[in-house]
């Protein structure tokens, strides 16, 4: 799995600036998230042949200094607990001062790899001021400026020296499904009801996983390997609100998964880490289904339809994922689930003959014209499905980069409407004839 990294520091040391340099420096970049949670940034990026997670503590809250000593200090635990490798950055321009002495000393306490970076050093004359920095009692530091870029090459060539490459992952045989969701909304319950088993600690106290577990089972003749997500705190140590908890752990998982369940808490609702969970998801071309759990304890109160109406608008990017209400503490309709994701692992591989999809797409070219650009006609020429998963769909027209965002809308929904595709995100990739 890829290491994850996370850059630590005081506010307003660079810590963005740093981290969008990094996400940008090598072209093998895979993903960028700005503000997939409410604080946190999360990219992914590639250097000497190695991936790497990376993680932005920064969005602190204006307040007072007390104040920001304290979301400062919940920010370095949490990473602590995540994270490979921490990069510690420092405002040269500021020099050394004792907050950055208070986080050296919480750094000191784990054993994971450090790096000291010292930021903000644009010119020589500053570069020659770093020495107060090793007041903190390390042996090497890293001078740079994120915004100017200068200084990179050494940092990342000795992160990529503490990481070994990523070894061939031994993949069990089976439909690879995945529980992710924010912590506490009851994806270890539900792991346990599939398996019958009280294979999972569950707790009510938000992040009590903390490694994602792999688990086999059989159902209905076929084979689910469960992919349960690991919490991110240990009992007790953190404070941050729920909304505020990493997605790291999500993202491994998510990756490593065929089909993906978002597991809701009905009584929570969706938030706003919800949503950018169901974009990785859709992004990285995975199945989704949404599985609202804990509905025992709003059933009564409200309807299904009623609720359904609420998911769609709040996740309008998966309005064609199945949506299951369970109840992992009863068990109604858990099983369910795995019924949901055989039906979309189908929709994830369904070919459709090259002769029926273009006369399909002919009639959506008859319902809707194309639009010009400029004094020209647009036309698709032809269409072809890739052999790949997700449905992947390759169209040839006279100008491919002057084919409109909406019309590109309306030939998904187009296809949805003709033959599903339920659970599964649809691509489609315009080129020259």
């Amino acid at each position: 799995m890829k290491p994850i990294v996370s850059i630590v520091g005081r506010p307003n040391v660079g810590k963005s600036t740093l981290f969008n340099r990094i996400l940008g420096y090598h072209k093998a970049i895979t993903e960028d998230h700005p503000g997939v949670t409410r604080d946190r940034n999360y990219g992914e990026f590639e250097y000497a042949g190695k991936g790497f997670i990376l993680v932005d503590t920064g969005g602190f809250e204006p307040g007072k200094k007390e104040e920001i000593v304290a979301l400062v200090k919940e920010h370095i635990y949490a990473a602590m607990e995540e994270s490979s490798i921490i990069i510690f950055l420092l405002d040269g321009k500021d020099g050394l001062l004792p907050q950055d002495q208070e986080i050296a000393s919480i750094l000191r306490r784990y054993e994971k790899p450090v790096f000291y970076v010292v930021n903000k050093l644009e010119s020589p004359k500053r570069e020659a001021a770093i020495s107060e920095f090793y007041e903190l009692g390390v042996d090497k530091l890293y001078p740079l400026s994120a915004a100017h870029g200068t200084g990179m090459g050494d940092l990342l060539e000795d992160l990529a020296s503490r990481v070994e490459a990523e070894p061939e992952e031994k993949v069990e045989e089976g439909l690879r499904i995945a529980l992710v969701g924010r912590p506490n909304t009851g994806k270890s319950s539900i792991a346990n009801r599939l398996l019958g088993s009280e294979r999972m600690i569950v707790s009510d106290q938000p992040g009590t996983t903390r490694d994602a577990v792999d688990s086999v089972l059989s159902f209905r003749e076929k084979r689910f390997v469960i992919i349960d997500t690991a919490g991110m705190r240990r009992k007790g140590r953190i404070s941050m609100r729920v909304e505020e908890y990493s997605v790291a752990s999500a993202i491994r998982s998510i990756e490593r998964a065929d089909v993906v369940n978002l597991v809701i808490d009905a009584q929570e609702g969706i938030a706003h880490q919800d949503a950018g969970i169901a974009h990785l998801v859709t992004e990285r071309g995975k199945g989704i289904a949404l599985v609202i759990n804990k509905w025992d304890l709003i059933q009564g109160k409200t309807h299904e339809a009623e609720y359904l109406e609420i998911v769609r608008e709040k996740l309008p990017h998966v309005d064609f994922a199945p949506v299951i209400f369970v109840s992992a503490l009863t068990g109604k309709n858990v099983m369910k689930i795995l019924d949901a994701d055989l039906q979309v692992a189908k929709e994830l591989t369904r070919k459709i003959a090259t002769a029926k999809l273009n006369k399909t797409f002919e009639s959506y070219f008859q319902r809707l014209s194309l639009p010009h650009a400029g004094r020209k006609q647009l036309k698709i020429f032809y269409v072809n499905q890739a052999p790949t998963s997700p449905p992947t769909f390759i169209l040839f027209a006279n100008f491919p980069d002057s084919i409109p965002e909406h019309y590109k809308r309306y030939l998904e929904n187009a296809l949805r409407n003709t033959f599903g595709f339920k659970g599964a995100p649809i691509r489609l990739f315009f080129r020259k004839r």
